[in-house]
């Protein structure tokens, strides 16, 4: 009886934040390396971090799953950038200094990661390491891609900006046009 209880309780629950909150075009990702292709242009002004609006609603599952992380040394000087990314997805990442936290690299030259020869990003495994290059037009929104990674596969934006969960998870480091 206590089992039915909760199972409706959580169905109701579910079905109420999903209709409370906008739909997100984008879909649980599954066990593969996702990767950021690479800008065309660094230098161009960083635009402020938004926060998730989105239900935590994952191919209509409800997820409390939490994330750690932690930042490697050779992100120095970039650590403001990745903790405002991990923050824009409101309470799913939290900073760590446990050896069991994702770690968070930081390149200044594009990589492979995945099926592309030249990267910016990689999130390997959904969490299993996060690698970014400071070759972006906008370090932060790139740092909440690759952790969006951990929850999503890309989205059908076009370009990259801070407007929603599914243009922070766009394929493409292309800024934007407003």
């Amino acid at each position: 009886m206590r089992a039915q209880i909760l199972t409706v309780v959580g169905t109701a629950l579910a079905s109420a934040l999903a209709l409370s909150s906008p739909a997100i075009a984008l879909t649980a990702g599954k066990g593969t390396t996702q990767g950021s292709s690479v800008s065309p242009e660094s230098g161009t002004p960083v635009k402020t971090a938004g926060t998730s609006t989105a239900a935590t609603h994952l191919d209509g599952f409800f997820s409390t799953a939490t994330y750690t992380y932690r930042i490697g040394s050779s992100c120095k000087g970039y650590e403001d950038e990745i903790r405002e990314g991990a923050a824009y997805w409101t309470g799913k990442f939290d900073e760590s200094t446990d050896s069991s936290a994702t770690p968070v690299n930081c390149r200044t030259d594009l990589f492979a990661c995945g099926n592309l020869k030249k990267a910016n990003g990689c999130n390997e495994n959904h969490g299993g390491r996060i690698t970014l290059s400071t070759r972006t037009f906008d370090f932060a929104l790139l740092a909440a891609h690759e952790f969006g990674h951990n929850m999503y596969k890309h989205s059908n934006h076009k370009c990259r900006s801070w407007a929603s969960d599914a243009a922070v998870m766009a394929p493409i480091d292309n800024e934007c046009s407003n």
